[in-house]
């Protein structure tokens, strides 16, 4: 069965899936890319020139159509599992494990960070925005098949979880 790692941005979905994906010998996959291949653009252009509205339809088609191997460990965008029942699919499917990092943690890591469509506007107050944002996201997050607290997470943490 597939293994969806979900959580807000920053906190390491596509860095520790790809590190898992070769310590275990199973595939990685990135939801993102799979939306950038079926449109043609990368997904600031599509939130910068299409909105997110656009971004969440093919997000949900991208994740409902895919046909995902059993054995694949998969990183999905911080909003995925919030919109359109998407985490209700994924744990239908499969596996999700909620990587879990303090809005400390992630806005340390955001602000090196200048490709992230969500935080294209200067003005913002990073840690307010992080607060904020992971309060509404996280009762979703909190739905997860496996919560891992995740500031320093060890990559034989999720390897524990995806070899029961």
């Amino acid at each position: 069965m597939p293994f969806f790692l979900i959580g807000y941005m920053g906190c390491g979905k596509s860095t520790i899936g790809k590190k898992v994906s070769d310590r275990l010998g199973i595939p990685f996959l990135d939801l993102d890319l799979l939306i950038e291949k079926e449109i043609g653009m990368s997904i600031s252009d599509i939130f910068s020139k299409k909105g997110e509205g656009f971004f969440r339809e093919k997000e949900k088609h991208v994740l409902n159509n895919y046909v995902f191997k059993s054995n694949v460990i998969v990183a999905v965008g911080g909003g995925t599992p919030c919109f359109y029942n998407n985490h209700s699919f994924m744990k239908a499917t499969g596996i999700t494990i909620y990587l879990k990092v303090s809005p400390d943690e992630l806005v340390n890591r955001l602000q090196l960070d200048d490709k992230r469509p969500l935080l294209f506007n200067n003005k913002l107050n990073l840690k307010d925005f992080v607060i904020s944002n992971l309060s509404m996201r996280e009762k979703e997050y909190m739905k997860s098949n496996y919560i891992i607290e995740s500031d320093n997470i060890s990559i034989n943490d999720i390897c524990k979880v995806i070899n029961m």
